[in-house]
């Protein structure tokens, strides 16, 4: 009798693609970061929904340029991780997206065809494992690197053009003494016009800036943020505006670089006299651009210098209060008088004209004399200080923040990843977990963020290294100890001095190093 014998057959199941995606925004604006959370969310329900894919994780750059590809953190790490095989497929919404420079972008997918991953550009249906994808890709892509540059071109003209016409759009919600009326047309808002006739009249009966802006703060007028706080920058602006007299100067500024600048003569400026309502006179306007003038020259200042002059005297902007983080601001005690001395003081305790801040004046002979003790420490000791600190700096770069930190972060990326495939696979059995699902995709972004942040952390030790090899060269090239105070190389090696006691000061020098020193108050001239 036959024997029949049931033979089991395996089933295999197809096995399933590991699938990312490719998301940038390039500017900081809330749209922007709305689409920026749309394509998070809009990707990962895309590859989840798919049963022939999983889910490998969503790859995001936020707020950078799409010109050089070296430039994105995350699109770097998708290629390191794509090397290391942690996916099979990439999903981007386009070429532009994906790059705008049509060097990076075919290096980048030839490099990842070699291993077998391809990238779909859902916009203009290309899988790059196709064979007639490279052509139609080169082709693209080279449309895409132009598109950004003849888009800013036109914008360019289109503003050329206006400018020539004397046509140009004034932004009043942040321009104190205006309105928008129909057609774009400028009117004259007369409460806020009220300030500005003000503050023309203050300068002209003899008032600096700063006591105007006292005289506002004291008087409980809000400036054009509604703060009752008035800056003495902005005092200035509006005292220079010629748009208080019924002109327009326009394009003062030029954008170079995709950096806004101040037109120095790279393109022409147009004058437009009497294009809107005036709200201070002619006359009154010319005498006041006159008496700036005036004070300016009086006080050292030349045209075409304004910098050195805001930062004419060695510690302007650089020494800060440790107590309540303001400015410290230069001060002459007993002027005119042969007791006469300068000294730097905290602005908290000038502006209030009251001790809101309880560290005292400082003289400045003491401030120089203690610069050149840390300058000729650090010349007596350089070959230790500087060459320890180098050593730890070169530690910390590629042990602290490289591998530790970033190790860290993508390792609670790579969980989330797994959180989401488990959750993904009991959704399929009808179980809802969206608000779970929500979650972990606001915890990708953070992570994502965080680990963008700590990429740059990395970027400053490089400065921090260099600074020390500069350090390093100026020690070298002063023959001797400094005897006596140099303001350039207080310049070239101090950030900024923080006070953090009345006698005790901490110079932060520009490669992060910072040392701590005391002297003695002592009447007339300070022990140190």
């Amino acid at each position: 009798m036959k024997k029949i014998r049931t033979v089991q057959t395996a089933v295999f199941e197809e096995k399933k693609l590991k699938v990312c995606a490719y998301v940038r925004v390039s500017t900081d604006q809330a749209e922007q970061k709305n689409s920026f959370s749309a394509q998070m969310e809009h990707y990962t329900a895309y590859i989840k929904n798919n049963p022939a894919w999983n889910f490998a994780g969503i790859y995001a750059d936020q707020a950078l340029s799409g010109k050089n590809a070296a430039k994105r953190p995350e699109f770097m790490r998708m290629v390191k991780d794509a090397e290391n095989k942690k996916f099979d497929f990439i999903i981007t919404k386009s070429i532009s997206r994906f790059a705008r420079n049509t060097a990076d972008c075919l290096e980048t997918v030839r490099k990842l065809k070699t291993i077998g991953i391809s990238v779909q550009f859902e916009k203009e249906s290309i899988n790059t494992l196709n064979a007639e994808s490279e052509l139609m890709l080169s082709i693209l892509s080279s449309v895409a690197e132009e598109e950004l540059g003849s888009i800013s071109q036109n914008m360019r003209w289109a503003y050329q053009r206006r400018f020539k016409n004397g046509i140009s759009k004034i932004n009043t919600t942040r321009f104190l003494g205006y309105d928008k009326g129909k057609n774009g047309s400028m009117i004259i808002n007369e409460e806020q016009a009220t300030i500005v006739r003000r503050i023309f009249k203050d300068y002209l009966s003899g008032l600096g800036i700063s006591k105007i802006a006292q005289g506002l703060e004291v008087d409980g007028i809000r400036n054009i943020s509604g703060n009752v706080k008035w800056a003495i920058s902005a005092i200035r602006d509006i005292i220079k505006n010629e748009k208080y007299v019924g002109d327009m100067l326009l394009q003062k500024t030029i954008t170079k670089d995709f950096k806004k600048k101040r037109n120095k003569g790279e393109v022409p400026m147009y004058y437009v006299k009497d294009s809107h309502p005036a709200i201070v006179s002619r006359e009154d306007f010319e005498k006041t651009q006159e008496l700036m003038v005036e004070r300016a020259e009086s006080k050292g200042n030349v045209e075409g210098n304004r910098e050195k002059y805001l930062n004419r005297y060695a510690f302007t902007s650089t020494i800060e209060c440790g107590h309540c983080g303001k400015s410290y601001k230069r001060h002459i005690d007993n002027c005119g008088n042969v007791a006469e001395s300068v000294c730097w003081v905290c602005s908290a305790y000038i502006i209030g004209r009251k001790i809101s801040c309880n560290v005292g004046r400082i003289k400045e002979e003491t401030i120089k004399g203690l610069f050149v003790r840390v300058f000729n420490r650090l010349k007596t000791e350089r070959v230790k200080l500087l060459g320890d600190y180098r050593v730890e700096l070169e530690r910390e770069k590629f042990t602290e923040i490289d591998q530790e930190r970033i190790a860290k972060l993508d390792e609670e990326i790579e969980k989330l990843i797994k959180q989401e495939r488990s959750l993904f696979s009991i959704e399929e059995k009808g179980t809802d977990h969206k608000a779970e699902h929500g979650k972990l995709v606001v915890r990708l972004i953070q992570l994502q963020t965080e680990r963008v942040t700590w990429i740059a952390k990395l970027a400053t030790q490089d400065t921090r290294i260099a600074r020390t090899i500069e350090l390093e060269a100026i020690l070298e090239s002063q023959g001797g100890k400094l005897l006596e105070f140099n303001e350039d190389l207080y310049t070239a090696i101090i950030e900024k001095i923080v006070i953090k006691e009345r006698t005790t000061l901490e110079f932060h020098l520009k490669n992060g190093l910072r040392f701590e020193e005391h002297y003695t108050l002592k009447r007339g001239r300070d022990l140190f």
